[in-house]
């Protein structure tokens, strides 16, 4: 693609309102969809198909983890040499394991967030694949220990309540709300690792299409596909190319809450605005770390005022911006913040 990052922004309200309506519900049919916008199902469908050729808006569905007491996402904060940092973020952007990368303001050059199946896993993931990596200067990790919120339920907030409840009409048919209650139960065998990995290809993959390529009968994908959402074990989650939208801009806070105080994330989740992503983490000072999503630099400071505010218990020890977002859940992004190609998320894999 040869196009600037401001062609990258040709989109309307209709196509940001189609997005919204999949961040709700990720497959749901072009019928639903239409329903709720008012819009001849045809005129979505064409709109979505140009959204997703040019990589401005696509569906992704990965699997909701591994089943271990110890397993989970890991915050990996990378500090590199000058003039290594695009080379290992292309390096890294090719690991199964590294969810996404962001190119980050301040001491820390990269951000990873990474799936473990526990933490000897973890161990092997920074010592083999990311220690070897010359310009690698130093790691620091810390295990998530509990998600409050992450992407996988954020939304452009474009549909008014009429519009959310058509969308959340047939969530039980279709698919669940992305990020809902969650967690694998169970291990996943090997036709649900092909299926999701599909699904991380393209989240609104057809089942014909999805028959096609595992061998099975349209029948037995339906079931399967249908029981894996229904139990949260796969996430179906919708992304934009965020300069394309009007939350253009991330800033990670680093923070400390009193670990006797549940009433402070229980404030940040109720009244903190524009919170994208509320993990509790360990492994260092910070127990807490935030994604505050703004539709502009000048916001972000009034979130973080109003954070303050919401958590008058909560410490700031550092925070970062998000100069560019490398690889987003499995899809290596442009300068634009637009899908280029897909990593797959392969969890399962050696750490080598």
């Amino acid at each position: 693609m040869s196009e600037t990052v401001q062609d990258s922004v040709r989109v309307d309200e209709l196509d940001l309102a189609i997005v919204d309506c999949l961040q709700l519900n990720p497959r749901a049919p072009w019928t639903l969809v239409g329903k709720a916008l008012a819009v001849d199902p045809v005129t979505v469908a064409r709109r979505w198909q140009r959204l997703t050729s040019t990589g401005t808006a696509w569906v992704t569905g990965r699997a909701a983890g591994h089943a271990g007491p110890e397993a989970g996402l890991a915050v990996i904060e990378l500090s590199c040499t000058a003039g290594r940092t695009w080379p290992i973020a292309e390096r890294v952007a090719q690991l199964p394991h590294v969810l996404s990368i962001e190119h980050m303001s301040g001491p820390r050059a990269l951000s990873l967030l990474v799936e473990v199946r526990d933490l000897a896993f973890l161990s092997q993931f920074l010592l083999r694949s990311l220690g070897p990596i010359r310009g690698v200067i130093e790691t620091r990790s810390h295990a998530v220990t509990r998600v409050h919120r992450m992407g996988d339920v954020w939304q452009l907030q474009m549909l008014d309540r009429h519009q959310r409840a058509i969308m959340t009409s047939q969530l039980g048919q279709h698919t669940v709300k992305p990020g809902g209650a969650g967690g694998a139960r169970g291990p996943y065998d090997e036709i649900d690792r092909r299926l999701i990995l599909l699904l991380g290809e393209d989240g609104r993959m057809p089942v014909v299409d999805l028959a096609v390529r595992l061998g099975l009968s349209e029948g037995a994908v339906r079931r399967r596909l249908g029981e894996l959402v229904r139990s949260s074990r796969v996430i179906l989650r919708c992304d934009v190319a965020l300069p394309a939208s009007s939350w253009s801009v991330i800033t990670w806070v680093w923070c400390q809450a009193p670990v006797d105080d549940p009433d402070t994330i229980a404030a940040i989740m109720r009244h903190a605005k524009g919170v994208r992503v509320c993990f509790q983490v360990a492994g260092g000072q910070p127990n807490v770390l935030l994604a505050l999503n703004a539709p502009s630099l000048q916001e972000t400071a009034a979130m973080e005022a109003a954070l303050a505010a919401a958590a008058p218990r909560l410490t700031i020890l550092d925070r970062s911006m998000v100069l560019r977002s490398v690889k987003r859940m499995g899809r290596e992004l442009d300068a634009a913040g637009r899908s280029i190609r897909t990593v797959p998320m392969d969890i399962w894999a050696d750490p080598d």
